[in-house]
């Protein structure tokens, strides 16, 4: 039995897995920005979002070009799969173009205990993504399941039909997840805490562009 399932009224949000070398090589790049081996530029002020004390700038040309080339890869699965999904009787066209993306904003959030990012979008571009480096190991909540240390919430206005839809997606970030989203898909970063109050949550976003060539 051949179905389809049709549905051009919504958004989605892309998630896959660093591979092991580009999570590696991710991981010593913030780590030379954070500890201060290499010069950085605060990203607070281009960013703005966050209650959090230390974000960094991160050049996206400046990266390997195998990384380059794996996030740009990604992208353009993220626009071919958004494209088709929003014109499925197009979808034989949307295959054979040619798409373009850069990188138009790119950073480095260092999380500590009790930061956190409120409901927010992102801006000026078309798409918005974050992958996450590392991750301490949290106090337990005190109000489980209704809070969710450290957790990102996504936050939908398309549905309020408890039965067909979700109107949130909650996810518990694990280490290497990546996730590419619009940029007006609203969101929230949840606080945390550690047993030591030493702890951080290390994660790498950024915002894209892209055309058709």
């Amino acid at each position: 039995m051949l179905i389809e399932l049709l549905q051009p009224w919504s958004t989605f949000v892309l998630k896959t897995q660093l591979p092991p070398d580009v999570l590696s090589k991710m991981k010593d790049i913030s780590d030379d920005i954070v500890e201060g081996k290499t010069s950085s530029v605060s990203a607070k002020e281009a960013v703005g979002a966050g209650e959090m004390e230390r974000q960094y700038l991160l050049e996206f040309l400046g990266l390997p070009e195998e990384l380059q080339s794996y996030f740009t890869v990604l992208l353009e699965k993220y626009i071919v799969s958004a494209f088709c999904q929003k014109n499925p009787e197009d979808k034989e066209n949307i295959l054979k173009q040619k798409w373009e993306t850069r990188v138009t904003l790119m950073w480095i959030n260092s999380q500590k205990d009790n930061e956190y990012f409120p409901l927010h979008n992102h801006a000026n571009a078309h798409m918005s993504a974050v992958c996450y480096l590392d991750i301490p190991k949290y106090l337990p909540a005190l109000n489980s399941p209704h809070t969710t240390p450290g957790a990102i919430e996504f936050i939908s206005n398309r549905s309020n039909n408890g039965v067909w839809a979700a109107e949130t997606l909650k996810i518990q970030p694990q280490i290497g997840d990546f996730y590419i989203f619009t940029i007006d898909q609203q969101h929230i970063v949840y606080p945390f805490k550690t047993y030591d109050g030493k702890g951080e949550r290390r994660s790498v976003s950024f915002n894209a562009e892209f055309r058709t060539t």
